[in-house]
């Protein structure tokens, strides 16, 4: 008789390694500059407003939006993509969950950053190898690995799954921050 074993939850991430850091943020750097450079080519003035909206999006939306309401930064001093002082810098801890207009915002951002080079970088096949060879690491590793270790679970992205204890945890462990 074959009996099924109980599923183990899986372990939420504590801390990032520090070749966990380098890659996303080499990939994600990557893709900013290849996308911007490839505008520069065609038209300088619409490479330069991407670069500043980039600059200030990154700066103010991304980290209002999800970074001021990710546990990572505050509770864990970590964080994937940037320095996790910078973050706790510009914005304070804003508690676990994030309102629609905020996920709206971080995935319109994120929209922006990924989308918009892509008429440019059809122009130049070299770039646009170069632009999905950066973003290739991120779409493989995110759903597969990160989004179903997440403790930030107000993330629209995250896949941890559905489990009273994981959430009761996130609000115990977030609430003393």
């Amino acid at each position: 008789m074959i009996t099924k074993q109980p599923k183990q939850r899986t372990a939420l991430i504590e801390k990032f390694t520090l070749c966990e850091k380098i890659l996303m943020r080499t990939v994600f750097l990557g893709n900013i500059l290849i996308g911007a450079y490839s505008i520069y080519l065609e038209n300088i003035f619409v490479g330069l407003l991407y670069s500043v909206f980039i600059i200030l999006g990154l700066n103010f939306i991304v980290t209002y939006c999800i970074c001021s309401h990710c546990p990572y930064p505050y509770k864990h001093s970590d964080c994937l993509f940037m320095p996790f002082k910078r973050i706790k810098k510009l914005h304070k801890f804003r508690g676990c969950s994030m309102s629609s207009i905020e996920k709206f915002g971080f995935i319109a951002m994120f929209a922006v950053i990924f989308l918009f080079p892509q008429y440019w970088l059809l122009k130049n096949y070299t770039l646009l190898i170069l632009f999905w060879i950066c973003l290739f690491p991120t779409i493989i590793i995110f759903p597969f690995y990160f989004c179903k270790r997440c403790k930030h679970l107000s993330c629209p992205f995250n896949l941890v799954k559905e489990n009273k204890n994981v959430h009761q945890e996130h609000e115990n462990d977030t609430t003393n921050v």
